[in-house]
């Protein structure tokens, strides 16, 4: 079975200011460019995912931006993945990461990391 996955830093929910909409953009945007980059860097996992009867989306969160990038930096050679910088001309006064995509992942190497992250809430 294969995932994916958005992990959202609190930090940049924190400059979201709660405003849901920016959140649900940034997160598509983390899916769509992470199976785009799997598609083209691991297209087998990218097709199984495409072809499976659920196409498994979980979002988590961590404390700090340094952790996404830790994040990115161990998934790189494992899988699609996506940091998403927003360009900051609407809610952010600035350019600022504010999620990761991860996957197609199948479940035998999601890892040291995702498996013990909560969930967004």
């Amino acid at each position: 079975m294969y995932k994916m996955y958005c992990i959202f830093c609190k930090e940049s929910i924190e400059k979201m200011k709660g405003i849901r909409g920016k959140m649900t953009a940034q997160a598509g945007h983390a899916y769509l460019h992470a199976f785009w980059d799997a598609q083209d860097r691991f297209p087998e996992a990218a097709n199984e995912y495409k072809n499976s009867d659920h196409a498994v989306k979980i979002t988590v969160v961590v404390e700090t931006e340094k952790e996404l990038f830790e994040m990115a930096e161990y998934y790189q050679d494992i899988c699609g993945l996506s940091l998403v910088k927003d360009a900051g001309f609407t809610v952010f006064n600035e350019p600022t990461v504010t999620c990761l995509g991860i996957g197609p992942i199948h479940v035998d190497k999601v890892g040291r990391f995702l498996g013990n992250l909560p969930l967004f809430k």
